[in-house]
């Protein structure tokens, strides 16, 4: 199976700067901005009345800044993580059946909220990636959990240059695969 082209790159970082045909360019990436914002503090209802939270992301802002994308946000936000903890506990205690089972333990369930956040956050990058291939480079290259957008080769080779520590990494690749 051949590996798909890619499509060729429009990425520009001067207002007036771009092509006739792409005088978009600019409120597109914004337009990308809000998407992957309002992503990753996505709720979903399904059949539920109440709305299930996606993620713990904290997004506090976003915007098009030098034609890239700038989402400025907060895996595992205190608040958000605090809220989660209580809903946690109070299902907890709701099964509690004489049958001791053990406390959920916060130090756990924080780690566990920062991944589930990691991968959330690697789907709504990835997603727009699909959406809109020909601004890959404007979406990525801004992002601030860039490392989550690498390839386990990638991320080796951020280990090898010393751009990234190798027990970061090892988190990274827990959450990318490889």
């Amino acid at each position: 199976m051949s590996e798909k082209a890619k499509p060729q790159q429009i990425f520009y970082n001067t207002w007036g700067s771009q092509a006739e045909e792409h005088e978009s360019y600019f409120s597109d990436i914004e337009d990308i901005a809000a998407f992957i914002a309002w992503g990753l503090e996505a709720q979903q209802s399904g059949w539920s009345i109440t709305p299930h939270q996606m993620s713990t992301i904290a997004v506090s802002q976003h915007k098009e800044k030098f034609g890239t994308v700038r989402v400025y946000c907060t895996l595992a936000s205190t608040e958000k993580v605090k809220r989660e903890w209580r809903k946690t506990i109070k299902s907890w205690k709701e099964r509690l059946t004489g049958d001791d089972s053990p406390r959920p333990d916060r130090h756990e369930f924080t780690l566990q909220c920062l991944e589930r956040d990691m991968i959330w956050y690697r789907l709504v990058y990835q997603q727009a990636v699909r959406l809109w291939p020909q601004y890959e480079k404007a979406i990525t290259c801004a992002a601030s959990e860039s490392h989550l957008l690498k390839t386990p080769r990638e991320l080796e080779e951020a280990v090898r240059r010393g751009e990234l520590r190798k027990i970061e990494a090892d988190r990274y690749r827990r959450v990318i695969g490889g």
